[in-house]
């Protein structure tokens, strides 16, 4: 009898992770990051960047972004882990110009402030705050969406 009990303990403690898990994955609506989105500030490197070489807004779909800067215009997919807190998330450059680059990187949705940071060193780790400290090869952006493209979500 005593099995019998902790073998539903341990269903019932299973089951619980299971849910738990569905309610993290549940949290992240790609709907919510389409549409085009501005730079407001970016930290390249430890260094605050200069944003108007970006002047032109991001356009961000359900799994890839596209970005012009001073580099050229590239195109990235990307996947997000909604279990991590702060959302993990893995780009993958698929613009010609460094095709194949990966890099782990963290995203965070307020309503219409989106902020991503990433590790641009090949097989870095993935950072785990919202800031790229000085001689880091980490990039983090704050975007607001575009006036034309704000939503009530």
């Amino acid at each position: 009898m005593t099995r019998f009990y902790a073998a539903l303990a341990m269903m019932v403690f299973v089951g619980g992770v299971f849910a738990e898990d569905k309610k993290e994955a549940a949290k992240f609506d790609p709907a919510k990051v389409e549409g085009k989105w501005m730079v407001t500030e970016l930290t390249k490197y430890g260094e605050k960047a200069d944003t108007k070489e970006m002047k032109d807004p991001a356009e961000f779909t359900k799994d890839t972004i596209k970005m012009k800067t001073g580099l050229g215009e590239f195109t990235f997919k990307y996947a997000v882990d909604p279990k991590t807190d702060p959302m993990g998330l893995d780009l993958e450059i698929t613009s010609e110009q460094f095709k194949g680059t990966k890099a782990k990187g963290i995203l965070k949705l307020d309503g219409d402030t989106l902020k991503l940071t990433y590790n641009s060193e090949p097989g870095a780790e993935r950072p785990t705050k919202f800031e790229s400290g000085k001689d880091s090869k980490v990039l983090s952006f704050v975007f607001t969406r575009a006036k034309a493209e704000k939503k009530d979500k």
